[in-house]
C-alpha cells in the first residue's frame, strides 16, 4: 500500500503500486503511474502522461510529465517514460514528447541525474547515463548507455552522444559525439578515448588498442571523415566496439564533432 503524506494531492485516476511513498506537498496528476517502492520527495509534481518504474528516487522539487517548451506542441497526448532504479536529484525537470519522432521521453534504467538537470522533449536518455548537476539537453537528443554528461553541460537538438562517451563539464555540444570518445569545450571537441571509464567496464587490452588505432584514423590522421569510415571497413571489424564506433558515425546525420 502506498504511504501518502496528507499534504500532498493524487489526483483520481492516478496510479500508485505498493510500497509508493509520496512527500509533503507533492502533486500527483490523473495520468501518472508510479512503480512500486519508488519515492517521491517533496514539492514534486508528476503530471501529464508519466511512467515511473519501480524503485526510482524522485528528490524535491522536480518537475516530470511537463508540457514540452516547443511552438508545436498543441495538447497531445505524448508521455514520459522513466524506467526502474532512477535517481532523478533536487529540482531536475524532464519535460514529456512533442509532436513528431515517437511521441516520448524516455530515461534508461539506473541513470543518475543530479541537481537542475534538464531533459527536454523527445529525448532519448539510455541506461546508465551519470548527468552532473545544471547539464542540459535540448529536443530529441540521444544519449547512449553509461555515457557521463559533465556539469552545466549544453547538449544541442538532435545532437547524439554515444555509449560510453564522457562530455566534460561546461562544454557546448554541436555535433555528435562518437560512442567511447571524450569530448569537451565550447564548441566541444574530441580529446581521445574514454579510457578509464572502459577499463572500468571491463573492455579487454586487445579491444582498447583497436579503438584507440580507430579513434587514431578518424580525429587524427589527414583523412576525411568518409576516407577515414572507407579505410576502417576495409580493414574488417575483428572488434564490436570498433564496429559500434563506424556504424554511429556512419548514421550521424549533424556530422560528429572533429
Amino acid at each position: 500500500m502506498a504511504e501518502v503524506h496528507p499534504t500532498a494531492v493524487v489526483e483520481a485516476g492516478a496510479e500508485l503500486d505498493t510500497d509508493v511513498s509520496v512527500g509533503p506537498y507533492a502533486i500527483i496528476g490523473a495520468n501518472v503511474r508510479v512503480g512500486a517502492r519508488t519515492c517521491v520527495g517533496s514539492h514534486t509534481i508528476l503530471e501529464g502522461w508519466s511512467e515511473i518504474g519501480p524503485d526510482c528516487q524522485i528528490g524535491s522539487h522536480v518537475i516530470i510529465g511537463a508540457p514540452p517548451q516547443d511552438l508545436k506542441y498543441g495538447g497531445e497526448a505524448t508521455r514520459v517514460v522513466i524506467e526502474e532504479r532512477v535517481i532523478i536529484r533536487e529540482f531536475a525537470s524532464i519535460h514529456r514528447a512533442s509532436t513528431g519522432g515517437e511521441g516520448v521521453t524516455r530515461v534508461g534504467a539506473h541513470a543518475y541525474l543530479m541537481a537542475y538537470v534538464h531533459i527536454a522533449h523527445n529525448c532519448l536518455v539510455g541506461p546508465h547515463v551519470v548527468m552532473a548537476n545544471l547539464a542540459s539537453l535540448a529536443g530529441h537528443v540521444e544519449i547512449g548507455e553509461h555515457a557521463n554528461i559533465g556539469g552545466m553541460a549544453g547538449i544541442h537538438q538532435f545532437v547524439r552522444i554515444g555509449a560510453y562517451a564522457f562530455v566534460g563539464a561546461c562544454s557546448a555540444v554541436l555535433q555528435d559525439i562518437p560512442p567511447f570518445v571524450k569530448a569537451q569545450g565550447n564548441r566541444a571537441k574530441p580529446f581521445g578515448l574514454n579510457v578509464v571509464g572502459l577499463r572500468r567496464h571491463g573492455l579487454s587490452r586487445e579491444a582498447l588498442q583497436a579503438l584507440k588505432e580507430a579513434y587514431r584514423i578518424v580525429f587524427e590522421s589527414e583523412l576525411n571523415t568518409s576516407q577515414a569510415l572507407e579505410q576502417l571497413t576495409i580493414g574488417g571489424g575483428a572488434f564490436p566496439e570498433v564496429q559500434r564506433f563506424v556504424e554511429f558515425i556512419q548514421r550521424s546525420r549533424r556530422g560528429i564533432s572533429k
